[in-house]
């Protein structure tokens, strides 16, 4: 992200972070989620199916700086979309807005 935004993009966002809390804690997504240094606004992708989970996740990236969060609906990896999670929640249109209604919200 900062390489991108030192080399002229206005906007650069994390790669995607777990909405799953157990793993908030590890050193990937510790990495991913640290900010410290970068200039607004700071932008953090979120992956997951349980619309509280994801919620929850918005809050603790928020808490971290987040001014944006970007819900991931379009990662076409096999591992994310065998969890529902990514592209394949295109699938399910009620998940997805229960999603982002909670996250919004």
């Amino acid at each position: 992200r900062q390489l991108c935004r030192r080399l002229g993009a206005g906007y650069a966002v994390s790669e995607m972070v777990t909405s799953r809390k157990e793993l908030w804690g590890s050193l990937k997504t510790s990495r991913r989620a640290d900010h410290t240094g970068e200039p607004g606004p700071i932008a953090v992708q979120i992956a997951g199916t349980d619309a509280a989970m994801m919620a929850e996740a918005a809050a603790y990236n928020i808490d971290r700086g987040a001014q944006i969060i970007d819900i991931n609906m379009g990662c076409p990896a096999k591992k994310v979309c065998n969890k529902w999670a990514g592209s394949a929640l295109m699938r399910n249109e009620a998940l997805a807005l229960e999603i982002v209604e909670a996250v919004v919200a």
